[in-house]
């Protein structure tokens, strides 16, 4: 299970983006994508689920050119969450959470209007249950809270059934509860065997989730490999331009981001 980008290069108009990025998802566990804002961090993760095509360098799943797979293959094997969720129809949990099977319908099953097989209602039964939302499937999307709503697209992209997952700031906005509930889960669906990239602006967070983390800065890789690794006062001091110390966890031993 790898996703890998090799000297990655995009640009939006003449604004370069990515310069040369060269990084590796691999495995089973929480990984983070970290960096200021603008370092490219939603644009590689994009690029890594064969969104977007760089206009240079390649991106590889389990070693085949990512652009030469077909969409529905490539949704079995890699689920995205969007940075953000909005609201073009309102539907309820449970449909939402359907349409993350859709993808193995034909055109043809679409068309006719088809019901989803059994095995099909029992992977949205599943992932509503790994997301803890069986009580709200009949609630519609408008009707439940942010974090709920963080909750439900998890479902959705989990409902797929793929082994990559990939999720572009799911915490934003959310209080500090549903921010811990967020992290507890993706690093659950880690530990069952999921490769799992995460986009995150907390460094605490990440410090106290993530297996590991890829530090981002002026759209290159400026560190990956270990959470304990990366999260040196060295590197984010001189990726985030401003002093940050590295405690522990008393209880866990795991890294603490704080502000010098």
């Amino acid at each position: 299970m790898t996703i890998k980008a090799s000297d990655v290069v995009f640009r939006y108009g003449a604004r370069l983006v990515l310069e040369g990025v060269t990084l590796t998802v691999e495995g089973a566990g929480l990984t983070a994508l970290c960096g200021p804002n603008g370092a490219g961090k939603s644009t590689l993760l994009h690029a890594l689920a064969g969104r977007l095509e760089p206009q240079a360098g390649k991106v590889e799943l389990d070693g085949a050119p990512i652009k030469d797979l077909r969409p529905s293959e490539r949704a079995r094997r890699i689920a995205v969450v969007p940075q953000a969720m909005g609201q073009p129809f309102d539907v309820t949990v449970e449909d939402l959470v359907t349409l993350g099977r859709l993808h193995r319908l034909t055109v043809r099953d679409r068309l006719l209007l088809r019901a989803l097989s059994s095995e099909d209602a029992a992977a949205v039964d599943e992932a509503l249950s790994a997301l803890a939302i069986e009580g709200l499937r009949r609630r519609r999307i408008s009707q439940i809270s942010g974090g709920e709503q963080a909750r439900a697209m998890i479902a959705t992209a989990l409902a797929q059934g793929a082994d990559h997952l990939l999720l572009d700031e799911p915490t934003a906005h959310l209080d500090p509860a549903f921010r811990r509930e967020i992290l507890e889960i993706l690093t659950e669906l880690g530990h069952q065997g999921r490769t799992v990239l995460i986009v995150l602006h907390d460094l605490l967070l990440a410090g106290l989730y993530a297996d590991k983390v890829a530090l981002l800065a002026a759209g290159r890789v400026a560190a990956a490999g270990t959470t304990e690794d990366v999260l040196t006062a060295e590197n984010l001091t001189a990726v985030f331009h401003t002093p940050l110390r590295v405690a522990r966890h008393p209880a866990t031993g795991r890294p603490l981001v704080l502000p010098e």
